[in-house]
């Protein structure tokens, strides 16, 4: 068999079989088709495949449209954007800072007293008190013990011997 070799008309067997030619075109189709075999044969084909072909099914877009919700504006609440809550954090620590700062300030720059004789001794009997009863002990007592334990000599009167150890374990 041969092969038709007329390509306007195989273009326009498509058309024909949808039915979208103009009355002229047609004619000029279904009369080469009358003639020619190879044309009826691609005819009969283009008709095959149309029917197995299956089609996605037709959208019905109004009732697409009929399920969406109807659209309500979004009212923002009276909520305070995160930008402000952020401002607001910092003025706030930044107050705090100039407060401590501030008081620890004036604090360093007032006069410290200088402790007596008798507020560290009352301080350190404290201490000592734990071993034995030392707050009853008037001024000059105490005055007396400190001036001995200045006098005492806190290292040891010979270097110790130095300590070899040796190990006699058997580990192989």
């Amino acid at each position: 068999m041969n092969k038709c070799i007329d390509t306007p008309i195989q273009e326009m067997l498509p058309d024909l079989l949808h039915g979208s030619l103009d009355e002229q075109a047609r004619r000029l189709v279904e009369t080469h088709l009358a003639g020619c075999e190879s044309c009826r044969e691609d005819l009969d084909v283009i008709r095959m495949v149309k029917s197995a072909a299956v089609f996605a099914p037709r959208i019905d877009v109004e009732q697409v449209v009929r399920q969406i919700p109807p659209y309500r504006a979004i009212v923002p609440g009276a909520r305070t954007p995160a930008r402000a809550k952020m401002v607001q954090w910092l003025v706030a620590a930044g107050l705090t800072l100039a407060v401590a700062g501030g008081g620890s300030l004036v604090i360093s720059k007032q006069p410290r007293p200088q402790p007596t004789v008798a507020a560290i001794a009352a301080t350190q009997t404290h201490g000592l008190a734990l071993a034995s009863n030392l707050d009853d002990l008037s001024d000059g007592s105490l005055m007396q013990l400190m001036n001995d334990m200045n006098q005492f000599d806190a290292l040891p009167t010979a270097e110790p011997e130095p300590v070899i150890a040796v190990d006699n374990s058997d580990s192989l």
